[in-house]
Formats: C-alpha cells, structure tokens, sequence
C-alpha cells in the first residue's frame, strides 16, 4: 500500500500542487490546473535530468561514471518539496476553503443528476466503458510488447541497475554508449524514478500501472475537451462516450490512436499523441479565444517543457501544432494574436534543440581523444565530486 502511495503521489498530490502554483495568477477550472500541474512535474523532472545527464557525461573521461541517476531522484524531490512549501505559503487562504468547495460542488452534481435524469443513464454508461477499458488496460497491456519495448523497459532497468542516465546501450550493456534522440527524452528515466520511488519493478510500472493510471489522465484530458466543445453535461457525457467506443474499436493497426490509448500508452511518443497534443491543441484554443494575458505565458511554457521531454519527435509535433493554432486564431480573429502565446509555445522545442545539439557535440568529444569542441573539459573535472 505504501508503495502505491508514492507512485500515485506522482500524478495526484505532485500535479494538484504544480498546477495551482504554476496557475496561481491565471484563471482556469481544476481539470486545466491538473493537466498544467502534471505537464510541468514532468519539465521540472526534464530539466533537472538535463543538467545531470550534462554533469554526468562532462565528467566521462576513460571510465563509466555513475551515482547520476541518484543525485536526480535526490534533486528532484528537494525541489518538489520546495514547490510544495512555496505553493502552501501562497495558498493558505484556499486551502481552508477546500471543504466548502467540495460540498458546493458535490450538492451541484446532484442537483444536475435530480434534473436530468438521462443524465444518470449516461454517466452509468460511460462507467461502465471505462471500467472495461480499465480492464483491458490492466490485464491486456501486461502482455502486450511493443517493438519500442526493448529499448523503453530495459533502459529504464539499465538507468536503476548502472545508477546513470540515458548512459547504457540497451542493445550490449555497453556504456557510455546511448544514441542522442534517446539522450534527450527523460521519459525512461521518469519511469525508472517512479519505479525506484515506490519499490516496483520497471516491468510492472510499465505494463500494469502506467496503463490504468494514463488511461484515466487521457480521460481527464478528454473531459476537459468535452467542457471547451459543449455547454449542457449531457452532451459532454454523450461525447465521452463516443469517444470511449471509437476508442475501443479503432485498433485498426499498431499506428492506430487505440493502440497508443489501449495497446501501448506507456510510451513516451504515446502519451504525446494521446493525451499531449490534445490537451495542448484545446488548451490554445481556449486561450486564444479569451484576452491574451502573460499570466498564461508560465503555463504555456510548462506544458510545452513537459511535452518536449517525453520524445525526440516533441521538436517537429509540437512546434507544428503551435504555428497551426496560432495560423488558425489569426484567421479567426483577422489581425495577429497571441505572438506571446505562440513564443511560449516554443520554450520546450528550443530547451530540447540546444540540448540536443550540446549532447551531440559532448558526445562526440566522449568518443575521441581529441576534445574537438570542448577542449577544456578535463580541466573542469571538478563536477565529478558530485557523482561517483
């Protein structure tokens, strides 16, 4: 039970917290706050995992370096608790307002079921598909392997085994010898910190709780989609439910979005696709609709951030979907909008190319003697007292 507990921390406590701090001046309902809080946790996680996977390598001379994979875990959870203090500070006054809003809401959602009775009948119905859906995500994808599973599962098991990043060849065990489009992405070792936290194997957390738990993030995602679509809860209710039967029987292939949601969610590019991109493509949708406001520069940052940690391919989708919205809301509203908004949008794809780029460029001094782009790095091997 305990070990649950510190898994689910990671996407109910951690994204509540991330996502009414990270919004404390923007306006927005709770489903907005959790998908931003969840998002963020993951560019928080990013950028710490960039700059010790830098310290990691910059240190690499003739002999593999390790204990990286544990200065991460300890760094990351020092600023979630930082966050934490900093977000209770600034929250206090709603804080104690909590009880009082779960009642008015509470009363509010019984009241629409008392007046609309059909209302009841839908929600029974989508229970009931996402109970199914569960199902199969619990006792199907534990053994479904993907042909991306070699290398997500047994690098996350590798970064636990070695105490590294992004550092083991999931194909001989060599280190360092990772490629850069699998350097950059910090989804593996997310995972890998999700298992180390909470005492589960890598298998496991891949294949039986990352199923179910993404599966109800991708509907919190949809719900939220649901809300910018439709007014009256019923119809949000009908959507979900279309939504969840074209789901279930749309695995037409292994590049079909049911396999990303119910074959193979665990992964990195799938949870880009499925709850991701979606959720991005609303959430700017839903801005550039209101007032263009710099309280929602920060969110804006954080999602993309998150977004560009979880796959290499965030640096071509999520600039594409950012010039797409802001092309469209330009149409729209005739005259040019939102130039802040679509900068921001491009804060995670930027942090991925210069990453990218400077990994490349470490990397190639790693494989020869001859520092050809960073000659003064064994002079600087002072970092290493931070590893060992």
């Amino acid at each position: 039970m305990i070990r649950i507990i510190a898994l689910l921390l990671h996407f109910t406590l951690v994204p509540i917290i991330l996502g009414r701090l990270i919004t404390y001046k923007a306006s927005c309902n709770w489903l907005v706050k959790y998908l931003i809080g969840y998002f963020s946790s993951l560019a928080v996680f990013y950028i710490l995992f960039s700059w010790v996977e830098w310290i990691q390598n910059w240190t690499t001379f003739w002999e593999p370096v390790t204990g990286g994979f544990t200065l991460l875990i300890k760094l990351y959870t020092a600023v979630l608790v930082i966050l934490a203090v900093i977000w209770a500070w600034l929250d206090r006054k709603n804080l104690k307002a909590v009880p009082g809003y779960i009642k008015n809401t509470t009363l509010k959602v019984l009241a629409c079921l008392k007046n609309d009775k059909f209302l009841i009948v839908y929600s029974l119905i989508f229970g009931v598909l996402l109970l199914v859906q569960g199902y199969m995500a619990f006792s199907y994808e534990i053994n479904e392997w993907s042909y991306d599973d070699y290398d997500y599962v047994v690098s996350s098991k590798d970064t636990i085994s070695s105490n590294t990043i992004a550092y083991v060849n999931f194909i001989d065990g060599t280190m360092p010898n990772v490629t850069e489009k699998r350097a950059v992405a910090s989804w593996g070792t997310y995972v890998a910190m999700l298992a180390k936290v909470s005492g589960f194997e890598v298998t496991t957390v891949y294949h039986t709780l990352l199923p179910v738990i993404l599966l109800l993030v991708a509907y919190i995602n949809f719900a939220y989609i649901s809300s910018i679509l439709f007014k009256r809860n019923d119809d949000r209710t009908i959507f979900m439910i279309i939504t969840a039967v074209a789901y279930m029987f749309g695995l037409y292939s292994h590049y079909s979005m049911t396999f990303r949601l119910l074959g193979a969610i665990w992964q990195g590019k799938a949870v880009l696709s499925i709850i991701a991109i979606p959720f991005f493509i609303f959430y700017l949708f839903d801005l550039y609709g209101k007032n263009i406001e710099n309280a929602n520069l920060l969110p804006i940052i954080g999602v993309s951030l998150g977004m560009s940690s979880l796959t290499s391919l965030s640096i071509m989708f999520v600039p594409t979907v950012a010039f797409f919205m802001f092309i469209m809301m330009c149409i729209y509203h005739k005259k040019i909008i939102g130039i802040r908004y679509l900068i921001a949008c491009m804060a995670g794809p930027l942090y991925l190319a210069i990453f990218y780029i400077m990994i490349w460029m470490l990397q190639s001094d790693m494989k020869s003697i001859d520092f050809k782009f960073f000659k003064f790095r064994k002079s600087t091997h002072w970092w290493k007292q931070w590893l060992h």
